[in-house]
């Protein structure tokens, strides 16, 4: 008797797909750019990994070949090598998001005050300046500023003054 099929599409996985998917990946591709330059469906690579624990080995070795081609293209950027510094930028934080969860570095705001009151906003008419923190020049500067606003403020005073 012969054993009976067990349903579905008989999968496309070899061993090759391995050394393919590493391969790809270390010409800086993505995990599933790599597998549709190989011809696979991101659902495959993604089964694959659950599957098949060479395949996710392979995966992770392709990772860290992509970011060891972005790394070394910085450096040779870096060391007057000409290229476009935002595409690398680009995929090494991609690189960065990949590995860590694409959501790390997404931040939450919460919009509302305590219980879900509106948030209360206190309105200030005074501004603060530390002084003290501040650098000699940048004192006198400030030193003057506040002088040609007394004296314009003075000014506006004496007119108004004079008008009534």
């Amino acid at each position: 008797m012969k054993p009976k099929h067990a349903g579905g599409r008989p999968t496309l996985y070899r061993r090759e797909c391995c050394d393919q998917i590493v391969v790809a990946m270390a010409t800086g591709l993505s995990a599933e750019a790599a597998a549709a330059r190989i011809g696979i469906s991101a659902r495959s690579l993604f089964y694959w990994q659950r599957q098949h624990p060479e395949f996710l080995q392979a995966i992770q070795e392709g990772r860290q070949k992509s970011l060891l081609f972005w790394e070394e293209l910085a450096l040779e950027m870096a060391g007057g090598a000409p290229g476009n510094s935002q595409i690398v930028i680009l995929a090494l934080k991609n690189r960065s998001r990949a590995a860590y969860g694409w959501h790390h570095d997404a931040q939450r705001l919460e919009h509302s005050g305590p219980d879900g009151a509106p948030v209360a906003i206190e309105a200030s008419t005074r501004n603060t300046i530390e002084v003290r923190s501040m650098s000699v020049e940048d004192r006198d500067a400030l030193r003057g500023i506040l002088l040609r606003a007394g004296a314009r403020d003075e000014d506006q005073a004496r007119i108004g003054h004079s008008e009534h």
